[in-house]
């Protein structure tokens, strides 16, 4: 009886399924790109009949995480289960810039077959040129006169030919470099994105009268990702200063995004989310083999731990989207989302493109930092308050100083706190210059002690035509010994931090101003012993 059982239920299930499977096309409607991997969202409309059915979704992404996997379906519909599988003999459809570069080498392949057509055209007539030179010449009835005017025909008809095939050899030889580079772009397109094995999404439904079904698939890819960049633009420094946020999308997974609704968000759905457990440490002695078996496992996992971050980072020509709109931010528990207000096409190409998310006009402090004796360069700085309400995240900024590129810095907003400090780049208006004072400079014998006096001034000249704010920092040694001593005499107004030895004045200099700057440290120790100074 049970055998009998067993044997009905594998029937059924068998035969719930035994008709056709129904092959959907669908389209991506709306793509969420994280810091790793992407949500893809797809939409499709079909007639069913009542009764168990089951639907193909074919041609998807190669990357799709089943586990991921999610789908709804209009009112009258049961969905019993979604499922994806591997299709080995199907591969996904190449990318707009893969196509068009096949277009191209068919067009020079159509071309190469017509200069080879006129290759042999040419080859013909030249040998029949030649045979009829050698008939025409066994024929001693024709007068001089008859033989110089064929003699001159062979001469121009064969130069013709002969400059007609150079020029048709030359032509064969470089579209066939051409070619040669076109197809091996497409390999390298092919390798880069393998669009092989591509997925199937099947969902197996039911109805009891069948009708019109909306279907929506959401299932999460890898191979996309997204990194942070700023422009930062100053036009004067008492305006306030000009922020673009962009993000660079990058996908690799196989599907084009064509016209898609575009969101990214600074959340990773790849990363460990269980809370983290403290178990008790046990103290105990350790066998030296065993202490080297678990350093390896570490290294193993900070290996581990490098190779999968330098994932996020792809490198590749900047591409400009065609779309730039910009996006309205929403702050999630964890995360902070950016939903752009146009439609965008991003191509599985893997280059970056890049979408505006917010601009920001924002007050800063300016502030000249000095430390002449690093750098005889005074850097303009920007500081900007509150930067944490802006939801940025980390990532490179190109800096612009009116219409000037200055050049390229990292925006660390984990380190920044409540302020933010950008690097504005050199300023030559604002002259340095740092020198040791010889002549109160020394080194004097006082019993078994042995002290050196450096002093050191600097000079600042404001040559811009604006008043400027410079922080300028130098600094003394710091002793860490007992038996040497250091003493010092800071002048003009700077601030000695003891503990690190930094000396730091806040100058405020009208256009044309300049300021001297003293300052003067002994350095006592022991005779006999050397000090680095």
């Amino acid at each position: 009886m049970r055998i009998l059982l067993f044997l009905m239920t594998i029937l059924l299930s068998k035969g719930l399924f035994a008709i056709d499977p129904v092959t959907v096309p669908s389209s991506i409607r709306d793509v969420k790109v994280y810091r790793s991997g992407a949500t893809v969202t797809r939409t499709a409309r079909t007639t069913l009949p009542a009764g168990p059915v089951e639907l193909q979704f074919p041609a998807l992404s190669p990357f799709i995480d089943d586990n991921s996997l999610q789908a709804r379906v209009s009112k009258g519909f049961t969905i019993l289960s979604v499922t994806s599988t591997r299709e080995f003999l199907a591969e996904l459809p190449m990318p707009d810039a893969y196509n068009k570069l096949q277009v191209q080498i068919d067009k020079l392949e159509k071309e190469q077959k017509s200069n080879q057509a006129s290759m042999e055209v040419l080859n013909e007539e030249e040998s029949l040129l030649v045979t009829n030179k050698k008939v025409s010449g066994d024929h001693s009835g024709l007068d001089v006169l008859a033989l110089q005017k064929m003699a001159e025909y062979f001469r121009t008809r064969l130069k013709a030919i002969k400059t007609e095939k150079i020029g048709i050899s030359e032509q064969l030889v470089e579209s066939k470099k051409e070619i040669d580079k076109l197809k091996k772009q497409q390999a390298e397109m092919r390798q880069r994105l393998r669009p092989d094995n591509a997925r199937t999404i099947v969902v197996r439904l039911t109805s009891k009268a069948g009708g019109t079904a909306d279907m929506e698939i959401t299932y999460l890819t890898t191979n996309a990702n997204w990194q942070s960049t700023f422009d930062i633009r100053v036009d004067e420094i008492n305006k306030p200063l000009d922020i673009d946020y962009k993000g660079e999308v990058y996908n690799r997974t196989g599907e084009d995004w064509q016209g898609v609704d575009l969101t990214l968000s600074t959340g990773d759905p790849s990363r460990n989310n269980t809370l983290p457990e403290l178990y008790p440490w046990w103290v105990n002695f350790q066998q030296p083999a065993v202490a080297y078996q678990a350093m390896e496992m570490d290294a193993a996992n900070i290996r581990g731990a490098r190779n999968k971050a330098a994932e996020y980072y792809v490198d590749g020509v900047q591409v400009m989207a065609d779309g730039i709109a910009l996006g309205e931010s929403s702050e999630n528990l964890t995360t902070t989302e950016f939903a752009l207000n146009e439609k965008f096409d991003i191509p599985a190409d893997g280059k970056p493109y890049t979408v505006l998310l917010e601009k920001k006009t924002t007050d800063a402090d300016y502030k000249y930092i000095v430390a002449p004796k690093r750098n005889a360069l005074a850097f303009l700085t920007a500081t900007v308050q509150d930067f944490e309400e802006l939801n940025m995240t980390s990532g490179k900024a190109n800096i612009y100083y009116g219409q000037t590129y200055i050049g390229e810095t990292y925006i660390n907003t984990r380190q920044a706190g409540d302020s933010l400090q950008v690097s504005l780049g050199a300023d030559i208006g604002i002259a340095i210059q740092r020198d040791k004072v010889k002549d109160k400079s020394a080194k004097n014998f006082f019993g078994n002690k042995v002290e050196e006096t450096f002093t050191w001034v600097i000079k600042v000249k404001n040559n811009k035509t604006s008043r400027v704010n410079i922080r300028l920092q130098d600094q003394i040694p710091v002793s860490q010994d007992k038996e040497i001593e250091v003493k010092s005499e800071i002048g003009n107004g700077g601030k000695l931090h003891e503990e690190s030895g930094i000396i730091t004045w806040n100058l405020d200099l009208a256009p044309g101003q300049n300021q001297e700057l003293r300052f003067t440290y002994k350095v006592k120790y022991p005779k006999g012993r050397e000090v680095g100074l």
